[in-house]
């Protein structure tokens, strides 16, 4: 406990006068070219960005699949068509901001995010960011996810459309066509992706175990986007609205599966999320504002019954929740001798209305950001960064951060890292209105964490290599956990202290021999996440792993192309999680450890690709969640379409 607080307040006192995260802003503009040389980011060993070609070939799959096989964050899922939330560095989904254009995607009921519901194919640009980057905006903890629509002003106009067939009664639909040109550029995309996902498992919770088929698990996702963007001599006015539908059956978990009767559990999502954002640049300086409107619908059904007909009706759940959040930010950024300042002023406003609250519920968010970072040396940069959050009904803050970057003059491929600070994370409308239980007394979560990291990189004419080692260590007082009480139900309360630390490793290498392409990308995470709050000493359970946290996490991906055919292996491997803290459960209170294979295949022929996969080639029998069954073996064949103007008239 001792060491745990001296060493992290050794390495924020160290870094207590210095502060800033960059955010990065690349504008494709054609033929007007409007120089504004704003921030030099210096963060990028905190910040990992997927690969395009990554991209491309998650083009049929959703965001948790992309992140799940491409980074060190651990996905927890509940099958295809479940939940699926992320957990950088120890923590859990609700630490995870997902940024999507700059706003904040995560509901204000929960404050997690589904990834298992957001299509790859309607993203252009996907970076995770770690160390304190939850600092561009509150609850970011763990880290943050960011996702973007890039506009492209090039002069042609562009055509996709992909089709999937899987196993399980597996489909997906989709299409896109964009235009652009010096002044505008708009595209509209759309997909349709829908299961029976009725696959066959070995159920481990019956005796003796035996095989049996998914029920009651079909889904179907669809929605549409349309972007436009235009450009005028120094300035950009961009909108963007994503519109989408998610109708789910969910089906009962492993154990409930022979005590008849006739349930019935579904939900059925719908959002619409737009925004609005206009850019005005200027020699060395750059003005932005930014607004969005989202809106969000739930409806959650369940029912159970009895064993023997006629199925009287035991429990019913129906349950419909609304949300609505207008979210702003007006941010300038400018160049002043040798420092790029940043200043951003951002107010939210949130609305809730839910059977599970007495009554209609809001929350006002203001947050002020300011930036700064600046080249002390030829080998030294260092980057300053405080916000302060006031939210209504909530104990405000403000969240400083520092990193300091040192590259040696005599080794430009060498860089290292040292970053620390503080951030928050609020409760949420849930924690602090649901009824009975909610509690709003609640003051927000505080993460004082500290980052270390090196990267080396090599490159020749024949191939390139990066590697990166980052160490880091969070301590989270005030943590909030629901916990039952004598008048049975559960109530929030910040009782936890969480301390979480490890070690995270990549490695990426390309090369390329006459007409053959091969690229290596392996990540590693060592991960050690333990409450060391005086109830966990008292419970009994202080010094162990949090739940559903895996220790050991890491994934490699191996791609090799040689001229239009391809060829793709990726392994995962997930280690033993914990689902109790009780030890007298047995073999109940944790998860074996997996490891899973998928390779998959393809041949670009003109404007078309024929491409093949298959999912846990060796068909591995495991669970992501305590009586969640996952599928085997599975197919999926895919067929792409690709036209481009511009490319054949080059032709």
């Amino acid at each position: 406990m001792k060491m745990r607080s001296f060493f992290i307040a050794a390495i924020f006192a160290l870094l207590q006068y210095l502060s800033h995260a960059s955010i990065p802003d690349t504008i494709q503009l054609g033929q007007i070219e409007v120089k504004a040389q704003i921030h030099k980011s210096i963060g990028k060993l905190r910040n990992e960005k997927i690969d395009s070609l990554v991209l491309s070939s998650f083009k049929t799959q959703s965001l948790s699949e992309l992140v799940q096989q491409n980074s060190n964050v651990f996905l927890k899922s509940n099958g295809p068509g479940g939940l699926s939330t992320a957990s950088f560095r120890g923590t859990t989904a609700n630490h995870t901001l997902v940024l999507w254009n700059g706003f904040p995607i995560n509901g204000p009921q929960l404050g997690q995010v589904d990834f298992s519901v957001i299509p790859v194919f309607f993203m252009d640009y996907v970076s995770l960011s770690v160390g304190n980057a939850g600092i561009l905006r509150p609850s970011g903890i763990g880290g943050v996810v960011m996702v973007d629509n890039v506009a492209n002003f090039n002069n042609n106009l562009r055509i996709d459309a992909v089709q999937s067939f899987g196993s399980f009664g597996s489909y997906g639909t989709y299409a896109s066509i964009a235009y652009g040109n010096t002044r505008i550029s708009a595209k509209s995309r759309f997909f349709r992706k829908s299961s029976r996902n009725d696959f066959t498992y070995e159920n481990t919770a019956v005796w003796p175990k035996r095989n049996m088929k998914q029920l009651n698990a079909s889904y179907l996702d669809e929605g549409f986007q349309q972007e436009v963007h235009l450009q005028f001599q120094k300035s950009v006015l961009s909108f963007v609205s994503w519109n989408q539908w998610n109708a789910h059956n969910l089906p009962p978990i492993m154990t409930n599966l022979e005590r008849g009767g006739d349930p019935k559990e579904h939900q059925n999502d719908f959002f619409s999320r737009n925004y609005l954002n206009y850019k005005r640049f200027w020699e060395n300086g750059k003005l932005e504002v930014k607004s969005s409107y989202f809106i969000e619908d739930q409806h959650y059904y369940l029912k159970t019954t009895s064993f023997i007909p006629p199925f009287d009706v035991v429990s019913l759940i129906d349950s419909h929740n609304n949300s609505q959040s207008w979210m702003n930010s007006f941010t300038v950024f400018q160049k002043i001798g040798i420092v790029n300042f940043a200043a951003s002023l951002q107010y939210d406003h949130e609305f809730v209305e839910s059977g599970n609250y007495n009554s209609l519920e809001d929350r006002q968010r203001l947050g002020v950001h300011v930036s700064g970072d600046m080249q002390l040396s030829p080998s030294l940069h260092l980057q300053i960064q405080s916000r302060y959050d006031h939210v209504a009904e909530s104990k405000s803050g403000i969240s400083p951060f520092v990193e300091l970057e040192y590259q040696p003059t005599s080794n430009k491929n060498l860089v290292f890292s040292l970053s620390g600070g503080k951030t928050l994370r609020f409760p949420t409308m849930n924690d602090l209105y649901w009824y009975p239980g909610g509690n709003n007394r609640l003051v927000p979560e505080q993460a004082l964490s500290a980052n270390l990291a090196a990267e080396w990189r090599v490159s020749t004419d024949l191939f390139s290599s990066r590697s990166k080692i980052a160490f880091y260590a969070s301590d989270i007082q005030d943590w909030i956990q629901w916990r039952p009480t004598s008048f049975r139900y559960w109530v929030p309360e910040n009782v936890a202290r969480v301390f979480a630390r490890g070690l995270e490793f990549q490695q990426h290498f390309n090369m390329d021999l006459d007409e053959v392409n091969v690229s290596l990308r392996a990540h590693y995470a060592y991960t050690k996440t333990t409450d060391e709050s005086p109830i966990a000493q008292i419970d009994n359970y202080s010094g162990r792993q949090l739940i559903y946290i895996p220790r050991h996490h890491g994934n490699l991906l191996l791609q090799v192309k040689r001229n239009k055919l391809y060829l793709n292996t990726g392994l995962e491997l997930v280690g033993q999680r914990r689902t109790s803290y009780n030890d007298d459960q047995g073999w109940f209170d944790y998860l074996p450890s997996y490891q899973l294979l998928n390779i998959s295949s393809g041949y670009h022929f003109r404007d078309f690709e024929l491409g093949f996969k298959i999912n846990n080639l060796f068909d591995k029998s495991y669970q992501a969640v305590m009586w969640r069954p996952m599928p085997g073996r599975n197919y999926e064949c895919v067929i792409s379409y690709k036209f481009s103007s511009k490319n054949n008239a080059k032709q």
